[in-house]
């Protein structure tokens, strides 16, 4: 049976384009492994909701983060409401996401809040120092609200084991980087043998469909990559 905890909350900050991270206090006792979820409960006018979501903490951090879309649901609207100082419910860690034993690199494609466990294991691979080489690929909409992306920019400017590039579905006029989708093409540009790395996809199913798309033009062999689908991902939820 999975632990449940109760936990304190300690506040908010948005994004633009409906999408906002929330932290809560950490139990002494709670550890996880980074690419691993949890599930939320909170008290809602259509009563007890638990919902699912990946931590964007690292195991390193004082406190649980998580990123998300606000859909207007009865779930987010209460997580919204909540006053610092709530306490509330967590049960958790679950799930196996995260860089095989053994690996040296590792390239992540994500996109929006689907990066959230990525934020974390590459959070974790920079708080301790790891060796391991990470390549991160991430599609947003506009320049309006790229999660973690000025985190993820310093740890590109200071680490040479870390490539971080990123792609807008919309860019504006003063936009520099890539824009599109993530493709095959893209990530050859920048990737002289993407085989060499293990890859990560992980986030809502139309994401992952796509990202399978693109490993197939890849040519990567199935063991050289970890697929996981959001846990209970409602796009209504």
């Amino acid at each position: 049976m999975t632990p449940e905890y109760e936990v304190t909350y300690l506040g908010s900050r948005p994004c633009a384009d409906g999408i906002g991270t929330f932290r809560f206090s950490r139990p002494s006792e709670y550890s996880f492994t980074p690419g691993q979820f949890f599930s939320l409960s909170l008290e809602t006018e259509d009563g007890l909701v638990s919902k699912f979501f990946s931590h964007a903490d690292a195991p390193g951090d004082p406190a649980i983060e998580l990123t998300t879309r606000l859909s207007g649901s009865a779930f987010k609207n209460k997580l919204l409401a909540l006053s610092v100082g709530d306490v509330v419910r967590i049960s958790g860690p679950k799930g196996r996401l995260g860089v095989p034993e053994g690996s040296t690199a590792v390239g992540f494609l994500a996109g929006g809040v689907g990066i959230t466990p990525a934020h974390s294991i590459i959070r974790n691979v920079m708080q301790t120092g790891s060796p391991l080489k990470v390549a991160l690929f991430y599609g947003n909409r506009d320049e309006a609200c790229v999660p973690y992306g000025e985190e993820f920019r310093g740890y590109a400017a200071s680490n040479p084991r870390f490539l971080y590039v990123d792609t807008l579905d919309h860019p504006g006029p003063d936009w520099a980087g890539e824009s599109g989708f993530i493709s095959a093409e893209m990530i050859r540009r920048h990737l002289s043998d993407p085989g060499a790395l293990h890859w990560i996809v992980a986030g809502p199913p139309p994401m992952v469909e796509a990202m399978k798309r693109v490993v197939s033009d890849l040519e990567l062999s199935p063991e050289r990559v970890s697929y996981e689908l959001f846990a209970g991902y409602d796009t209504n939820g």
